[in-house]
């Protein structure tokens, strides 16, 4: 076959293969039953951090709010009013101003003083359709103070003027008072209420009236609606969104923004407002189409636990992985390569059969058991130095003084670290390879291009070398391939007992975390170096005519 035709059939075969992988993840982590954000837990969780959750990985996703409201949140640090004043543009260039307020007033705790303020159009009308020379009602009453004799004070502003100021002698229980007032310009307005009495006090309150202008067209408030609001974010009233409902005739709303005024003056910056997107399911295909769209791209998205990328969490563990499974592959492969020709080639003798009980017995020697037998020996029983410590540590990559200091001295820190968890993998993985060379080679060795060298008079290394174990090595070169993948994906029950901050404790943890964003990143790329690896063991193999 040649070799155009040959990769042309393993791309196809390697498009396909991925697709089927893909599908199978989107099957095991997507299609799981129950809530996928279930145990998506941290201090301070709210319900939108979780519909965000559900758009990141595709459960759903943001579409337009119905309706025609417009909000954004600013800043609240202090208490009082703040003066908001609002700007509708359309598409057409058209423009028209709004004002609401936001009294900013903490709740009372238990039976606490405090004053309430309110403000209503006088004939009954809803306060955001109050305009100037209409006439306002202003309400403020004394909750739960001392028995007093009490005046209260009412005093309101705009941008910093006073437009109307009126003191009175308060009444009735609890104390309370109704001031008439008519605004004659459009803005937004501050109040503020004062109770002072003979020997208590001053309490004081906080309320705010809007008046806008009385014919705004073409762009207006749509009455079915909220129109004009202000309310606080959250409990801790440090944040408060404001909301405007408007409508233009005969074009669209191109922009809305709000300039705020605080209590203490000085305008914040321009705010942008925005129409509001409301979470909306995806069905199985939209699902589907967004979650293949991620991963081809290679955006596996963010862990669920650490709200790192999931890349950024796979770079920073398969270093130290392909470090030492890295190692552990090639110096295991180099020397059953060599150690099975030898025993091969002196078949019957009691070196081979000696060196086979030895690698069967490691070959059936359960991974974590001969860790630990090396941590007990090499770490815990046999101590060195003064104080004494183990010969090896217990675990870890690096210390951290070695890691500070940098340099040589960081590189034999970590190589100290790698001692035993490399002569775990290189002991027990040296025994299955020498096992397969070794059969490998007796099959060689039976061929008759084996017996014409011997017929040649050809030297035994030469023949044994450059004849039999260079095509002995067809099953191990296969095999060697292969473990490539395994260079990244790590061994779990090594790293675990050496702790070794790679792959393979990250996929476990990972899995018991259902932590699935991570999961199908770890298992996706191992699907990549799979597939890469069989297609160089193909390539690498001598008697495949290409």
């Amino acid at each position: 076959m040649r070799l155009r035709t040959f990769l042309v059939r393993r791309a196809i075969h390697t498009v396909i293969t991925l697709l089927v992988v893909l599908v199978l993840l989107f099957v095991i982590f997507r299609l799981m039953p129950g809530d996928p954000t279930r145990l998506f837990i941290r201090p301070g969780q709210t319900e939108a951090d979780r519909q965000d959750l559900l758009v990141e990985l595709g459960f759903s996703h943001r579409e337009p709010a119905p309706g025609h409201g417009y909000r954004g949140a600013f800043e609240t640090p202090y208490e009082g009013t703040y003066e908001v004043s609002l700007t509708v543009n359309d598409t057409l260039g058209r423009s028209q101003a709004f004002y609401v307020p936001y009294p900013k007033v903490v709740p009372p705790i238990g039976n606490e003083t405090f004053v309430g303020v309110g403000a209503s159009a006088a004939d009954g009308g809803p306060i955001p359709e109050i305009h100037p020379n209409d006439a306002v009602l202003i309400f403020g009453r004394l909750f739960h103070g001392p028995a007093d004799t009490y005046t209260a004070a009412v005093n309101v502003t705009r941008a910093g003027q006073v437009e109307y100021a009126n003191v009175t002698t308060s009444f009735g229980l609890p104390p309370q008072v109704v001031w008439n007032w008519t605004p004659t310009q459009v803005g937004s307005y501050s109040v503020s209420v004062t109770f002072r009495g003979a020997v208590s006090g001053p309490f004081v309150g906080y309320g705010g009236v809007p008046v806008n202008a009385a014919s705004p067209s073409p762009i207006h408030l749509v009455s079915s609606e909220w129109q004009l609001r202000t309310f606080a974010t959250s409990e801790r009233f440090d944040h408060a969104w404001v909301v405007v409902n408007a409508t233009s005739e005969g074009a669209a709303i191109a922009s809305v923004s709000a300039v705020v005024r605080p209590p203490r003056g000085g305008a914040q910056p321009s705010l942008p407002l925005f129409h509001p997107l409301v979470t909306v399911p995806n069905n199985i295909l939209e699902e589907f189409w967004t979650y293949m769209g991620q991963m081809l791209q290679g955006n596996f998205g963010k862990s669920l636990y650490t709200r790192q990328d999931v890349w950024y969490e796979i770079s920073t563990r398969a270093g130290p992985t392909l470090l030492l499974f890295g190692s552990a592959v090639v110096i295991s492969y180099i020397l059953g390569i060599l150690v099975g020709a030898v025993l091969a080639w002196r078949r019957g003798s009691k070196t081979e059969l000696s060196a086979i009980i030895v690698s069967l017995f490691f070959y059936s020697m359960p991974i974590f058991w001969f860790g630990l037998i090396l941590l007990w020996a090499f770490a815990f029983t046999i101590k060195v130095g003064n104080p004494p410590s183990g010969l090896f540590p217990l675990g870890g990559f690096a210390d951290k003084t070695a890691a500070d200091a940098g340099g040589l001295a960081y590189v034999g820190n970590v190589l100290w670290h790698m001692a035993l968890p490399l002569l775990n993998l290189v002991i027990l993985g040296l025994a299955g390879h020498v096992l397969l060379m070794r059969n490998s080679m007796l099959e060689v060795m039976g061929e008759d291009y084996i017996t014409t060298a011997k017929a040649k008079g050809l030297s035994d290394r030469r023949i044994m070398y450059r004849h039999a174990a260079r095509n002995a090595l067809l099953p191990v070169v296969t095999a060697f391939a292969l473990s490539i993948s395994g260079v990244i994906s790590g061994g779990v029950l090594t790293e675990t007992i050496f702790s070794w901050p790679g792959m393979g404790a990250f996929l476990v943890t990972s899995t018991l975390n259902q932590d699935f964003p991570s999961v199908q990143g770890a298992f996706f790329l191992l699907a990549i170096l799979t597939i890469v690896a069989n297609l160089v063991a193909d390539l690498l193999y001598p008697r495949v005519r290409l």
